[in-house]
């Protein structure tokens, strides 16, 4: 019977210890570029209504979003910018309008421990946009762009406020 006993009390102590787990990984562990879309009239938070949808290179990263007033877009690794194409499509139509953005950024790795791997915290150095010229098929076109927090890691914190000039 104290054999038993003492058998059990291992079993179950060796799973306490299995179970315990000293890693301190972040949850939210994905580093995201903030952006929040504002008015130029009065500074005010904004929905995106058309249909927008956003790419990189040859790839989508956020397709066909609508009434958005903040995206959380991923950066690349390496390079030292990444150009952004945003495409604006207005509900029901087969026209579309893009404004491009480029983020030129320094990145640094970010080793939180060895079972939690690297990640890549960025610094926002310069941002620049193309200026389209106004249509009134489109409600908006980019007027200027503020970097709000050039530091973009894993705290979700708004980095861009990208202002709009609005056309009714």
């Amino acid at each position: 019977m104290k054999l038993i006993r003492h058998i059990l009390f291992l079993a179950t102590a060796a799973l306490l210890l299995a179970g315990c787990n000293g890693n301190d990984c972040p949850l939210n562990n994905t580093v995201r570029l903030v952006c929040g879309f504002y008015s130029t009239t009065d500074g005010s938070e904004i929905a995106i209504l058309d249909t927008l949808t956003i790419s990189v290179r040859d790839s989508v990263i956020l397709n066909r979003t609508t009434d958005s007033k903040t995206v959380s877009l991923p950066m690349s690794y390496a390079g030292d910018a990444d150009t952004l194409v945003f495409l604006y499509t207005p509900y029901g139509s087969e026209v579309s309008a893009t404004d491009t953005l480029i983020v030129s950024k320094t990145n640094e790795p970010h080793v939180v421990s060895l079972e939690c791997g690297t990640s890549v915290f960025h610094g926002i150095t310069a941002v620049s946009h193309t200026t389209r010229t106004p249509d009134s098929t489109f409600l908006y076109a980019i007027d200027s762009i503020v970097v709000s927090n050039s530091n973009v890691n894993f705290d979700g914190q708004e980095n861009l406020k990208i202002y709009y000039r609005l056309y009714q």
